[in-house]
């Protein structure tokens, strides 16, 4: 079975390859429209441009890849079943579950992509398409969030505008409230860093609050002991979905330890965790189907149906997803459910087909 087995994950890998390099460019095409109208602004060149499609492509392959998967196993296993390939195979005696386990082996190489592009490949790409357009538009690498981006540390509130490279700040607010919720001291700054140990303004505006009056100072420079590390204030800015499982769980830990909901955050890790998983078996999940009516369909057929069936999936998947913080389901069934229930599926209709 060794042959057969290369044979088959060899066909499947080589397909979904091709669907790689489809989708890829119509994702690079989607990429490049939303940008080209920045062309101008600074020192963003068409040049520039196309460099940031190519980095952000990785991270944009990631989000569809489980569909991508199964087009490919699709495509490959409908062609081996027209030609009466799996047929012979299967008349030699080969059962479906060890037709499953030589499928898996394509699975399972398409997985271990899945983990390189979402650890490796797709953070890194994003964080330096991000610098590469920020300094081209603006002069420098500024990473903002709209609305401002909301800390906490013990009783203090911060509110940052812009996070700079070396753990700088462009726009600093910080509220100091007492164990009673009350407002005691208000901190302005046009700029400010941290060195890991505590956060240092530069020519703050401090307001402090009592019962009766309020005071108003204006030092060349204040340090707050808040601990924040460079690295987190850089996770802090970044999507959850842009990060890798490693930058997530250091962020985790910091709102873990300042007691900051951090659901989403683990949502998103779970999710990192699970998709190989998804790939693995929406690839197993196209076997049935070499057996079934799309045998005979043709190749534009197949990519309709998987393209549907796909689509049908993402959406559920994303459903589920944005819906579980909402009615308090825990993030790892959130990110599990959709998998599982396509696993479970795919067992249940290849017993009915051994």
């Amino acid at each position: 079975m060794n042959l057969i087995d290369r044979y088959i994950a060899r066909t499947i890998v080589a397909a979904t390859g091709v669907v790689i390099l489809v989708i890829g460019a119509l994702l690079s095409l989607m990429l490049f429209i939303s940008e080209v109208d920045n062309i101008g602004d600074g020192s963003y060149g068409l040049l520039k441009i196309l460099a940031w499609v190519a980095m952000m492509l990785p991270a944009r392959l990631y989000l569809v890849l489980p569909v991508v998967a199964l087009l490919g196993s699709l495509l490959a296993l409908g062609a081996l079943a027209a030609g009466s390939e799996l047929v012979v195979i299967r008349s030699a005696g080969v059962s479906m579950k060890r037709l499953a386990i030589s499928v898996s082996f394509a699975g399972l190489a398409l997985a271990i992509v899945t983990v390189l592009l979402g650890e490796f490949v797709a953070p890194t790409g994003v964080s330096d398409a991000t610098q590469l357009r920020d300094k081209a538009r603006h002069g420098e690498a500024k990473r903002s969030v709209d609305d401002g981006l909301w800390l906490r540390q013990q009783q203090w509130y911060l509110r940052i505008d812009s996070v700079l490279p070396g753990g700088r700040i462009d726009g600093l607010y910080a509220y100091q409230l007492n164990d009673d919720g009350q407002l005691t001291e208000s901190v302005k700054a046009r700029s400010a860093h941290t060195d890991g140990n505590q956060l240092i303004l530069d020519s703050p505006q401090i307001t402090v609050l009592s019962p009766t009056k309020s005071q108003t100072e204006t030092p060349e420079h204040l340090a707050l002991p808040i601990k924040i590390s460079p690295d987190v204030l850089e996770l802090a800015v970044t999507q959850p979905d842009e990060l890798s499982s490693s930058g997530l769980w250091r962020y985790i830990d910091y709102l873990d330890a300042n007691d900051i909901d951090a659901d989403d955050y683990r949502l998103a890790l779970w999710r990192n965790i699970v998709t190989p998983f998804t790939v693995w078996a929406l690839v197993v999940f196209a076997l049935p189907f070499a057996f079934g009516s799309l045998r005979s369909a043709s190749a534009g057929q197949r990519l309709f149906v998987g393209g549907l069936i796909g689509l049908l999936f993402f959406l559920f998947n994303e459903i589920v997803a944005s819906t579980g913080p909402v009615y308090g389901i825990p993030p790892w069934f959130a990110a599990s459910l959709p998998t599982v229930l396509l696993a479970l599926g795919t067992g249940y209709w290849m017993r009915r087909l051994n």
